[in-house]
């Protein structure tokens, strides 16, 4: 009961959006009750994954901790596929396979794997497609199959496949397989339909293959999460052309002309960084082509430009009174915020709030 109690209570905080304490709680139920609270793990792997990048190694690790207790738990096997694409690595789920007897024949498959992915990789740098579709084929069909572990370790089943579907959609593409390539990132999104490289690799063999209105409408999705990358700016733009359509895709910057469009993005967009301007503002002039550049490099994040003056419902809403003024919004919440032409603060903030997603 208390580990129920507990596991409760951290169920409360996740969707609070409170995630450590929903992991310290996850933590305590497991402690509670180490034998039967698989679904703690598993939850506590949800919360890892929501902080962000940097603790997608402890979703892994909680993951493995539910499947040393239940091997067939469906979401432990899921989330920790996630773990693996988002962290784009099988080390940190290596390791924790190795501490449990009960989990050895994993850590084994996902050794295999990973082992598998590595010399694909290095064939991929060297320009042998087709040994590198030889080495991550190898890793899919076999590289995870132990004696007696059971089906579910063996080949595509093994935690982590999707990045080796992905690899190998990038070699067959390379050689004109457009159809291998489809059916590879396709078998990759299966696996963890957030998986970005993966759409991206189904978005391009869509318009290698001419098939232009599935190609958009991937690309369109892709620029709503990457505002900032011009290439899939070029490749929505080119299939609009391709299907006679108008309008065109911009990345980077946003000028934002009203308060229904501003209030739009900054609600439903996971993290947008607003630089309140003005055209007769000498430091905003000078903050301008850094704040552009930004949005290139931190691709996924959505930057918005609002000039107070012609815009001064937003800049009064927002109680502005200094130019520039930058503000941070992350899921609608205002996270944070300053006065001033600082570059360097500016940048770190980006680097900072992003390793939060």
């Amino acid at each position: 009961m208390e580990a129920d109690d507990e596991r409760t209570k951290g169920n409360a905080a996740y969707a609070s959006r409170a995630y450590e304490d929903a992991i310290a709680h996850y933590d305590r139920a497991y402690a509670l009750s180490a034998q039967t609270c698989a679904r703690s793990m598993t939850n506590k792997a949800a919360a890892a994954l929501a902080l962000g990048a940097s603790r997608v190694g402890d979703a892994a690790e909680a993951c493995v901790n539910a499947l040393a207790i239940d091997s067939a738990n469906a979401l432990g096997k899921k989330r920790l596929e996630r773990a693996i694409v988002r962290g784009q690595s099988f080390e940190r789920a290596i390791d924790g396979a190795r501490k449990d007897w009960r989990t050895e024949a994993l850590a084994r498959a996902l050794t295999r794997a990973s082992d598998a992915r590595a010399r694909g990789n290095a064939l991929f740098k060297a320009g042998d497609l087709a040994n590198a579709i030889e080495a991550y084929g190898e890793g899919l069909e076999k590289g995870g199959t132990i004696e007696g572990s059971g089906e579910w370790w063996s080949g595509e089943g093994v935690p982590g496949a999707a990045l080796l579907f992905a690899n190998r959609a990038a070699c067959r593409a390379g050689v004109g397989d457009h159809e291998g390539a489809l059916r590879d990132a396709d078998a990759a999104l299966a696996r963890d339909e957030s998986y970005q490289k993966a759409r991206l690799r189904r978005a391009m063999a869509l318009k290698a293959l001419m098939r232009y209105a599935e190609a958009h409408e991937e690309f369109s999705r892709l620029f709503e999460e990457l505002p900032g990358d011009a290439s899939i700016a070029e490749n929505v733009n080119a299939c609009r052309k391709a299907l006679g359509k108008s309008g065109e895709a911009r990345a980077g910057v946003k000028t934002i002309e009203d308060m229904k469009t501003y209030m739009e993005i900054v609600n439903t967009k996971p993290l947008v960084f607003v630089d309140f301007t003005a055209t007769w503002c000498g430091p905003c002039k000078m903050i301008a082509p850094v704040f552009t550049s930004l949005a290139a490099q931190f691709p996924s994040i959505h930057f918005l430009k609002v000039d107070v003056d012609a815009n001064q419902d937003i800049s009064g809403y927002e109680r502005v009174s200094s130019m520039p003024t930058f503000a941070v919004y992350k899921y609608g919440k205002k996270v944070e915020g300053f006065s001033g032409a600082d570059a360097n603060k500016l940048t770190a903030l980006c680097s900072k709030w992003l390793s939060t997603m």
